[in-house]
This record gives C-alpha cells, sequence and structure tokens, in this order.
C-alpha cells in the first residue's frame, strides 16, 4: 500500500501513518534554547543513554539539549541498526519511507545485553525499557523511583501532563519507566454497517464482541456469503495476541511473578478465538473489505492518524472504538514506544533526570519529530494545532493524500476534531502491558490448536509451563 503526499511543506512529510505503516521523513524544527545550570572547574559530564534503535526525535533532543546545557554531552548507544526501508520518491517534498518491523534476533540481543549490564553494575544512566522485563530489575533495586524525582523537583509542573499516564505506568505504586510518548490502541469501526447502533466500548469483553458479531453477519442477498465480516482479515497468531495484550493483567500479575495461563480464563478465551474462524466471524480471503465492521490493525502512533484514517476509511463513514478487553480497569489503553528508566547505580541521576525533563518539555513534545502522541499538555495543543492548519499557507491547496487511488484533500482540523483527540489521549488509562517473550511462546504453542491438532486444554497446560519458567528465571 503505498501513501502519497503531495505538499511543499515539511510539516507533512514527518507524518505516520501508523495503522498502515507507513512512516515519512522529517524536518528539523528550531526552538529557543533553555538556560543551562553550569558546572565550574569540571569538564562536561557525559550522560548515555542504551535503544535498541535510535530514531531522529532522539538526534534531535540530543543535539538541543547539548546546545543549551554545554556542560553535559548525550551518548545514544544503539544495540542494533535501523530497521530495513524503502523509499519511493514521488517528487519534491514527496519522499515516503516505507518501515519494516523490528528483527526479533535484535529485540533478543537488546534485552539480553542491557539485562547483562545492569546485572553487573555496568549499564547507562538512562535505558529505553521497550520490550525488557524491567518489573524483574525493579524488584533487584536496579532502577531508579522516577516518580520521586517528579515530586521532589519544583521546577517539573506535573499538572502539565497526563497524569493517568503516569499512574497507569506505575508498578508496586512506582513509577519506574517513564513514557515519553505513547500510541493508543483503537478499533476503526464501519458506521455504514453499524449505523446508529450504540457500542458500550468502555466495558466490552471479548465474548461481548462476539455476541454483536452475529447480529452483524445476516445473508441478505441469499449469496452463501455473510452481508458483513466483525472483523478484518488476521492471522491467528496475531489474534490471540492482539487478545492476549488487551488483557494482559488478567493472565500474568501485576508483579509479572505469576501465571494463569491453565486457568478458564484463559482456555475460554483460546476457544472464543478459533470459533472466530470457524463462524465466519473474520474475514476471508476473498471477502469484500468494505464490507468489513472493525478493521483489527488498532495502534495509532500519531496526531494524523485519528485525523486522516476515518477520512480515508468505509467512505468516510468510520469512528474509532476502544478494543474490548478482560480487564476490569477502565480508561483506553495504550503503549509506549519509547518508556525511558533510570539506572538506580548512574552516578550521572541529576544530569539524567535532566535530559529526562528535556524529553518531556513543551519544546520536544510538540516537535513532529515526535511520532507519537504527547504526555505533555502544551505539546498536545502544538501538535493538534498543527492539524488545524492543513491545507493553508503556501502550497496548501496543493496539499492531498492519496491511498490506493483514493485522494483526499487536506483541509484544517476542526476544534471538534481537535477536542476528541484530546479526550481520547486524556482517557489513555491503561497500558497494554506484554512481554514479548510470553506473547511468542503463546503465539507459537497455539498454533496446533488453531490446525485443529491439541485441545485448547492441553495448550494451556504447555504455555503455563513455559511462561512459569521464564518468570522464575
Amino acid at each position: 500500500m503505498i501513501f502519497k503526499i503531495k505538499a511543499k511543506q515539511t510539516i507533512l512529510a514527518c507524518t505516520l501513518i501508523s495503522m498502515l505503516g507507513v512512516t515519512a521523513c522529517s524536518g528539523n524544527p528550531t526552538a529557543a534554547p533553555t538556560v543551562s545550570e553550569g558546572k565550574s572547574g569540571s569538564g562536561p559530564k557525559t550522560v548515555s543513554l542504551s535503544v535498541m534503535t535510535s530514531d531522529r526525535f532522539l538526534e534531535l533532543a540530543k543535539q538541543k539539549f547539548e546546545e543549551a546545557h554545554p556542560d553535559i554531552k548525550i551518548e545514544i548507544k544503539e544495540y542494533a541498526a535501523a530497521p530495513n526501508t524503502a523509499t519511493k520518491a514521488q517528487g519534491p517534498g514527496q519522499n515516503i519511507v516505507m518501515m519494516t518491523k523490528p528483527d526479533p534476533k535484535n529485540i533478543e540481543k537488546y534485552v539480553s545485553s542491557v539485562g547483562a549490564e545492569l546485572m553487573s553494575g555496568k549499564a547507562s544512566d538512562l535505558i529505553v525499557t521497550s520490550n525488557l522485563p524491567y518489573k524483574k530489575y525493579a524488584d533487584k533495586k536496579l532502577l531508579e523511583n522516577m516518580g520521586d524525582m517528579m515530586n521532589k523537583d519544583a521546577s517539573f509542573p506535573k499538572d502539565n501532563y497526563y497524569t493517568g499516564v503516569f499512574e497507569a505506568m506505575k508498578y508496586d505504586g512506582v513509577l519506574y519507566n517513564v513514557p515519553v510518548r505513547i500510541g493508543l490502541n483503537k478499533w476503526l469501526g464501519n458506521l455504514n454497517v453499524l449505523g446508529s447502533e450504540k457500542i458500550d466500548d468502555t466495558k466490552w469483553t471479548w465474548a461481548d464482541f462476539k455476541k454483536l458479531a452475529q447480529n452483524w453477519m445476516a445473508d441478505k442477498n441469499n449469496d452463501g456469503k455473510p452481508d458483513a465480516y466483525p472483523l478484518g482479515k488476521i492471522d491467528p497468531d496475531q489474534l490471540i495476541t492482539l487478545m492476549l495484550n488487551s488483557s494482559y493483567n488478567k493472565f500474568v500479575d501485576a508483579g509479572g511473578k505469576k501465571a494463569s495461563f491453565d486457568k478458564p480464563e484463559f482456555i475460554n478465551l483460546l476457544k472464543l478465538a478459533k470459533s472466530m474462524y470457524d463462524d465466519n466471524i473474520i474475514q476471508g480471503d476473498n471477502a469484500d473489505k468494505d464490507a468489513v465492521v472493525f478493521q483489527p490493525k488498532s495502534n495509532l502512533l500519531m496526531y494524523m492518524d485519528m485525523y486522516a484514517m476515518p477520512k480515508m476509511s468505509f467512505d468516510g463513514k468510520s469512528s474509532f472504538y476502544d478494543l474490548p478487553s478482560e480487564n476490569e480497569t477502565r480508561g483506553s489503553s495504550f503503549t509506549s514506544s519509547l518508556p525511558v528508566a533510570m539506572n538506580s547505580k548512574s552516578p550521572n541521576k541529576k544530569e539524567a533526570w535532566e535530559f529526562v525533563k528535556f524529553l518531556l518539555s513543551d519544546e520536544m513534545q510538540s516537535t513532529m519529530e515526535l511520532n507519537g502522541f504527547a504526555v505533555n499538555k502544551n505539546g498536545a495543543k502544538a501538535q493538534g494545532d498543527t492539524l488545524k492548519k492543513l491545507g493553508s499557507g503556501e502550497g496548501g491547496k496543493n496539499m492531498k493524500l492519496n491511498i490506493n487511488g483514493k485522494s483526499m484533500t487536506l483541509q484544517p482540523a476542526t476544534d471538534e476534531e481537535i477536542a476528541a483527540i484530546e479526550k481520547a489521549v486524556s482517557n489513555a488509562k491503561v497500558i497494554a502491558e506484554s512481554d514479548p517473550k510470553i506473547s511468542m511462546v503463546v503465539a507459537e504453542e497455539t498454533a496446533p490448536f488453531f490446525q485443529g491438532q491439541k485441545s485448547a486444554e492441553e495448550v494451556a497446560k504447555v504455555i503455563q509451563n513455559k511462561v512459569s519458567t521464564y518468570l522464575q528465571e
């Protein structure tokens, strides 16, 4: 699927339409530097940051922070090269970069390397905890209490942030890793099928979803096929991973020490997942894509996602919904591709905290390079103001977004559209937590069940044993 963005402004070139896996290039915004607290009689200190793969946001933050703080240097330690990309030149200002998923081997390398460094006392000052079992290290007192640092710093205005996100990230009442940006877990619903039907997505479960789904599958034209498919095409391993991640704390306790995959709740979830295929609830290979009720790809990473996707899908008649879940916690679920923790043994805690604050600052949270939803309310307002300017200014009349031959002229977002996005972000209160190792075990071990070779009870027992062994390591 190829996107063409016809625009002269850099602002559109950095849009990420995450639901369709497309990332665009970024520009170089400028901002006034902050005042540095200098040190006399000593050279600059170096703050190290471990991350699997760096990105433009971190590189820009490093550049701007060092300019504002000549007494502090930032060292970004990468453990894997950036994923392979394929760039398709569309003409001036129209280069689109197609991103691929990280190599699982690189994830494993990062997890094992950083884990060994933490255990040996040689870890970086700051660590991006994506894919890391950070709770294990928190239990060993290897990570700093970042929430305590926030509370003790009078220069950190907590009221300027979506504190529900920080609360959701806490483990055992402590904030060990700070989400610098977040993504929202949403389904895009087809209002052509749903019509005026009201769905209470604040508390629906997967069983609720299936019950509703059966109402949308009538065959009124008698062609032997459902008139609508409740869920778009998705492979079994992807479906069970989606179901697991939306209900993770139901099957792995908050402390990450005990698994419950051999209980009836998970066994029933497995059977429910298989019934989605057996009962044709999930779209087949030859089904009409316009007859899909919900698109299963759910992670929204950018403001442009929420603005453009409803306009470009289902003839512009669509709306976002929270995913079904087995959790009892209320609020929308979110992820973070840049959660940052601090090494409790760091000799540069003061300087490292200054850099974390800079990542969370109005200045950095308002940049297009953020590539996510801001956790800073002022940054979020700036991102919304950018959407309000779409289609205006020099060359604005030529701003178009094309998807598979369908074209949309980018118009300025309305106050109502911005308010809806802000409401969605402010309601992000449940972290869609998962452990890549556990997700991999579940995906691999459930394959024989979906193929009819093993019972749900058999695979649940295998998963329970493997996950329990892993959690006790």
